[in-house]
């Protein structure tokens, strides 16, 4: 620990020592202790996920050591660490407190700083749906809203006199979300983590009043700009229609990243050309990813959106992520997968671009607006950006202490994340599979080893136990498929020699399936109805394509659907997590479970009665 910040703030090396020793355990503590120092010097891979400022001071929460790390901007020397959970998706400020999701216990942590002794404790810690992952607060700072991915919730909490939250209310949705944004205290836009919807959500009252469609998906970043009186959304746009030849690739045709524009006035709209708010039904798996079919609300952003291409031919711009608008009308987007942050002094000029440290994933200003922090998830670092001259430049890149040496696994996952594996930087692997599951749409990869006949993109969750690979099953091993995802998907201009087949390999190997629908949900299975499922499973001979523990086989079977180039015969996927994965079949023409039991593919003989189909349901929404 820094000893000068010692002294300054009169802490004893007893003090430090009590924390250091104490036990690991006690890293989840209750509310009003004192959080666990963690030596900052010590080697770590701490992957920062999120930054935030606070009177002269910058935190960030670290995604897997679930440590929260304190930067002072004096001296750009991380001084502290603190031991918070195991894991940690966001960090957000909310007045003189910080507030922080704890997504391995699923609780939104209430956190004071004590500036006098450089202290962090915890002084609340409520429970939200599962699998949170994303924070916002709205700018007076009386609401404080959570968005949680698998479980596809909004929860809504209030602030209250001594810092303390309380929940208002909790909203199911119809897809998984992730990015929050609020765009004024009484509206908040929800973005879909895998497909191009948005919801809008009154606040109040919890009720999704508009929804908004966007060609696009991966949208990981959303910001207001004052000037123009519009929300700009990032996301990428893949072309279904076209192939991974490397002139479509290199030409921005396959896959565009771009910035989009909607005016502030089109989100009033939407919610007030409703009027009533549309209900939802909590169990619900959601409308098909990258599509708008689904929409049950008033109206699509799309007639009036502007969309500015990010990437020019031989300089791609894979996953465009997270940004900040100035007060004087600079914006700062991150370019995640190129390791690059792009700038524009103001809204109609043209975006220039700096380099950051390894997958730039959150990025914070200070209150002045003078100072920029880029929090870099795959080096550990913060990269430190002046707006005070004529355009913003690097000042400086701080350690967030020592990385270990990683496992191949890790070095799988930062490959994974990498858009210049990708011919000039267009796409990473993550930009079509997203966070290893999909974006739901069709993409004509040449992995069926023919052209004109696009594929949904399979998610990669539970890959490990899902072979043989791609549709037709030609593939068997994992290692021959990301061969030839790197070589004709990607197009990438590495070396054979030098092919991350191992390291992605290994990663693949690490992901588990998604979790049910029924487990996100937190809710419990009728046993029975689940027995009498799973003998009508076996009694249908659904067994047969979907046997095992990973609910699949080996075998290539005849479905009765043909593609585009006659092939009828394709490798069952597994259905571990099957329910959050909509669109099902190939080509993605079933929207829900139900479509997929009542298609007549599976039993074209001895169709399913409704009774038969419910109780399959039952046993799919739980796998």
């Amino acid at each position: 620990m820094h000893h000068r910040y010692l002294k300054k703030y009169g802490i004893s090396l007893l003090h430090v020592l009590a924390f250091v020793l104490w036990p690991c355990q006690s890293a989840l503590v209750s509310a009003n202790d004192l959080l666990r120092l963690q030596d900052p010097g010590l080697a770590s891979y701490r992957a920062p996920v999120d930054v935030v400022w606070m009177d002269g001071v910058l935190f960030t929460a670290n995604s897997k050591t679930g440590t929260i790390s304190l930067i002072e901007t004096s001296s750009l020397r991380c001084i502290s660490e603190w031991q918070l959970s195991k894991s940690l998706s966001a960090l957000e400020r909310c007045g003189d407190h910080l507030l922080a999701l704890d997504d391995s216990s699923h609780q939104l942590l209430v956190l004071k700083f004590l500036k006098d002794s450089a202290a962090l404790k915890i002084v609340d810690r409520l429970s939200v749906p599962r699998y949170p992952v994303d924070l916002a607060v709205s700018a007076d700072g009386t609401t404080v809203a959570v968005s949680s991915l698998w479980s596809r919730m909004l929860a809504v909490f209030r602030t209250m006199p001594d810092g303390k939250l309380t929940e208002q209310n909790r909203t199911p949705l119809p897809f998984a979300p992730r990015r929050l944004l609020f765009s004024d205290p009484s509206s908040l836009v929800v973005a879909d983590n895998f497909g191009g919807q948005l919801c809008v959500v009154r606040v109040e009252t919890g009720s999704v009043i508009g929804e908004l469609a966007l060609h696009g998906h991966n949208i990981r970043g959303l910001a207001i700009n004052p000037k123009t009186a519009s929300l700009m959304v990032t996301c990428q746009t893949l072309d279904s229609r076209t192939f991974t030849t490397y002139e479509r690739i290199f030409w921005g045709v396959l896959m565009q990243n771009g910035l989009h524009s909607i005016p502030l006035r089109r989100l009033t709209e939407v919610g007030a050309s409703n009027g009533q708010s549309v209900e939802r039904d909590a169990d619900s798996n959601g409308g098909s990813y990258g599509s708008s079919s689904d929409s049950q609300y008033a109206g699509t952003a799309s007639a009036s959106q502007q969309q500015y291409p990010l990437g020019t031919p031989s300089i791609g711009s894979g996953d465009p992520g997270a940004m900040v608008v100035t007060a004087d009308d600079k914006t700062l987007l991150l370019i995640s997968g190129t390791s690059q942050l792009a700038f524009r002094t103001a809204s109609h000029l043209p975006f220039e671009r700096l380099k950051t440290g390894q997958r730039p994933e959150a990025i914070c200003l200070d209150d002045a607006h003078e100072t920029a922090f880029v929090a870099n998830r795959f080096d550990d670092s913060i990269t430190v950006i002046s707006l005070q001259g004529e355009s913003p430049a690097v000042t400086a890149t701080v350690s967030l202490g020592p990385t270990r040496t990683l496992t191949t696994a890790e070095q799988g996952e930062q490959v994974f994340y990498n858009a210049k594996v990708s011919l000039d930087g267009w796409f990473s692997c993550h930009s079509c599979h997203t966070d290893g599951h999909t974006n739901g749409l069709l993409a004509d990869t040449f992995g069926d080893e023919d052209r004109g006949a696009p594929k949904k993109v399979i998610s990669l969750l539970g890959t490990a136990d899902a072979g043989p690979w791609s549709w037709n099953g030609s593939k068997q091993t994992l290692e021959e498929q990301v061969k030839t995802s790197l070589i004709i998907s990607m197009q990438t201009q590495l070396p054979t020699e030098e092919l991350p087949i191992s390291s992605l390999s290994a990663f693949l190997r690490t992901l588990k399936p998604a979790p049910s629908h029924v487990e996100s949900a937190e809710k419990e299975c009728d046993t029975t109805q689940v027995e009498q499922a799973n003998l009508l499973f076996r009694e249908a001979g659904c067994i047969q394509c979907h046997g095992g523990s990973a609910w699949t086989s080996s075998e290539i079977w005849d479905v009765g659907i043909h593609d585009e180039m006659g092939e009828s015969r394709f490798n069952p996927p597994s259905l571990s997590g099957v329910s959050q994965r909509a669109p099902y079949f190939h080509d993605g023409r079933a929207g829900t479970l139900r479509d997929v039991l009542q298609s007549g593919h599976h039993n074209s003989e001895t169709p399913l009665t409704d009774e038969q189909t419910s109780l399959l349901e039952v046993l799919l929404n739980s796998l």
